[in-house]
């Protein structure tokens, strides 16, 4: 590539345009995956919801980060109806409030 600048005669540059070599990509593990895919659901969960939480390793994720979203005050007032005894335990330690279908019969979201 040719350079001209006034007053001045032509120089050439350097065209030398390789970029430096990137990091190599790491490939995500499907447990991985599963996790950006749940935290991803989890956006869509709002203060005051009642939720449907699921079965699963998808599921677990989901209800982790809603579990650490009411520890850290970005979610309040949220009612989880849980699909399975595993699901109720999950949700309980976390201390996720728990209901059922009879009492809530219709769910806000299930993530």
């Amino acid at each position: 590539m040719a350079l001209a600048f006034f007053g001045s005669k032509t120089t050439t540059a350097s065209t030398n345009t390789t970029a430096p070599p990137s990091p190599p990509h790491r490939i995500l593990t499907q447990d991985e995956l599963k996790k950006i895919a749940a935290y991803k659901a989890v956006e869509f969960v709002e203060s005051g919801m009642v939720l449907g939480l699921g079965t699963g390793s998808t599921a677990k994720h989901a209800i982790d980060r809603i579990g650490e979203l009411l520890h850290q005050g970005k979610l309040t007032n949220i009612i989880g109806v849980p699909t399975s005894t595993k699901t109720h335990e999950q949700a309980l330690s976390l201390g996720i409030p728990l209901s059922d279908l009879e009492t809530h019969p219709v769910l806000d979201l299930a993530p």
